[in-house]
């Protein structure tokens, strides 16, 4: 079968889905897509996407579903849906920020139906995605990661296999290690910045020291945005920030590690929603710093 041929499924149309169905799209991928608010589906059909009313008539062809979705608990709800209709011998790729052991879940779900997982988590924002810069972490049966590797190139340049249908659980473990370090940096970001301007000095020396620290585009991103207070340009929102810092500390805490730095930030990130920050990207934790520093 060609690539081309494959019939494809993509459910959930966050920023990130929309963002990965457009690539997909435009390397000429017949796509069916779903997401429980019909409003985000329009714009992808005006592209090409064909439009389903439900999870079961999404999947009833499918030969690979790609999903992208909020969280565990969606996750799993999708899946259990998709396996009333999935043809045998499908394969579920999750692109969702989830726990490993519900990655675990999903696979025995499928192996009860005679379909497949492969486990893809991926590291970037949208604009990432529309570049096709995206990072993906994948393991799963070698046929399956196979069958999917060419669709996950649409929008990843980097594809880094764990292992296979018996290391189902790395990619997440990787996602909540790099998110987390990326978590907590924008912790150490704010309070630098902050630091600097309760002691008048210029801001533009935490930030060239910050830029030498962190090399990677991923930090050099937020350093930016913090330094310019950028937060309305959303990269990943304050409630999706809320939502995995959630999971990094159940991660954590299940295998007996106790996470200081992902309480603090909990707290932080539930500070920023209370007061109306909810919409902003992430990194505006800086603004709950701020306020705590008396500026």
């Amino acid at each position: 079968m060609s690539d081309y041929t494959l019939k494809i499924a993509f459910i959930g149309l966050g920023a990130m889905g929309t963002a990965m169905v457009e690539r997909l799209l435009l390397a000429h991928y017949s796509v069916t897509v779903f997401n429980r608010s019909p409003e985000k589906i329009l714009p992808l059909v005006k592209l090409g996407a064909h439009a389903s009313e439900s999870i079961a008539t999404a999947v009833a062809h499918a030969d690979v579903v790609l999903t992208c979705l909020l969280d565990d608990h969606a996750v799993l709800d999708v899946t259990r849906d998709m396996l009333v209709g999935l043809p045998a011998g499908a394969i579920h790729v999750g692109l969702s920020t989830i726990l490993p052991e519900t990655a675990e879940i999903v696979q025995k779900l499928h192996q009860a139906s005679n379909s497949h997982y492969v486990a893809a988590a991926v590291l970037g924002v949208p604009i990432a995605v529309r570049a096709g810069k995206l990072t993906a972490f994948c393991a799963g049966d070698q046929s399956s990661v196979e069958t999917i590797t060419p669709l996950l190139a649409t929008f990843a340049e980097k594809i880094i296999l764990l292992g296979d249908e018996n290391d189902i659980k790395a990619p997440n473990f990787m996602k909540i290690c790099i998110n987390y370090s990326l978590m907590t940096a924008l912790e150490l970001m704010s309070e630098l910045y902050v630091f600097a301007e309760k002691s008048a000095v210029s801001q533009s020396v935490v930030k060239m020291a910050l830029e030498q620290i962190y090399a990677h585009s991923a930090f050099t991103r937020y350093i930016d945005k913090i330094a310019t207070r950028d937060f309305d340009n959303v990269n990943f929102a304050m409630t999706g920030g809320e939502k995995d810092a959630k999971i990094f500390l159940k991660a954590f805490t299940e295998v007996g590690v106790k996470p200081e730095l992902g309480n603090l930030l909990q707290t932080r990130f539930q500070k920023a929603i209370a007061t109306g920050l909810e919409k902003k990207d992430w990194s505006a934790i800086y603004e709950v710093v701020r306020t705590e520093a008396g500026l």
